[in-house]
């Protein structure tokens, strides 16, 4: 009988413990629950602090495996030129493939590339690529280089009379411009009349005049039919001491 009585007391306490543990969880039970971490939130987090880092520079590409004779290009920005084109190396396989390196100047580095120097190009060139300049994230590197592009299919604007390549040529045709200062000049467009502009003059000779003429030198001069005569920009990234005279009738 006393057994069964400590056994009826024991359990009325536990059951009164079990009460005031209830009692005492009521307002936790009714607490708003902290929200799990979110996977995304977890990962924006991620990519935020890895956007706030400051980017790793860019591994320079402009060595002699940049745009190597043999390899194919492809125009980024069609109808550039000289500093202004910019081209993407292609598999020559490729569909996407339209000039071809016919010809690359060995990479040039610290003062020797701050030089001008030309692309010294082969005649037929249609785009002398500044390689500087068209590889963006290697122009404060002190590298320079040079790349001469032939189309692999038609048209060829470095023919002559195509219209633009680099440098006026014989057989090429011009058209005169006007400065705002009033000043003239001329620039190439293709001879077929198919260009931007009507052909005005084509040049039929060209010569270089010397700055300084030596002594029982014969200084040579535009033939007698020649209607105008000017002086040829050097071509991009030249410096030329001794200027090139062009003599060019008028286009019938």
């Amino acid at each position: 009988m006393t057994r069964a009585l400590l056994r009826t007391a024991g359990t009325g306490l536990a059951l009164l413990a079990a009460g005031l543990l209830l009692v005492g969880c009521e307002p936790a039970e009714h607490a708003k629950a902290a929200p799990p971490t979110s996977p995304s939130t977890t990962t924006t987090a991620t990519a935020t602090a890895a956007a706030s880092r400051p980017a790793s520079p860019t591994p320079s590409r402009l060595d002699d495996s940049y745009f190597a004779e043999g390899s194919c290009a492809h125009a980024l920005n069609p109808g550039g030129s000289g500093t202004t084109a910019h081209y993407d190396t292609v598999p020559c396989d490729s569909p996407n493939a339209e000039a071809q390196v016919t010809k690359r100047s060995g990479t040039l580095t610290g003062v020797a590339a701050a030089l001008p120097r030309g692309a010294d190009c082969p005649d037929g060139t249609d785009v002398a690529l500044d390689l500087t300049q068209n590889d963006l994230t290697n122009v404060t590197r002190n590298r320079a280089a040079w790349a001469c592009l032939r189309n692999l299919h038609d048209p060829h604007p470095g023919e002559p009379g195509g219209g633009d390549g680099p440098g006026i040529v014989v057989g090429d045709c011009v058209y005169t411009v006007k400065s705002a200062s009033g000043s003239g000049s001329v620039a190439e467009t293709r001879c077929d009349g198919q260009g931007e502009h009507k052909p005005e003059y084509k040049v039929d000779k060209e010569y270089v005049k010397q700055t300084v003429s030596l002594k029982g030198s014969t200084e040579q001069t535009c033939p007698d039919e020649a209607t105008v005569t000017f002086t040829i920009p050097a071509p991009p990234g030249t410096l030329a001491v001794n200027p090139t005279v062009a003599c060019a009738e008028p286009v019938d």
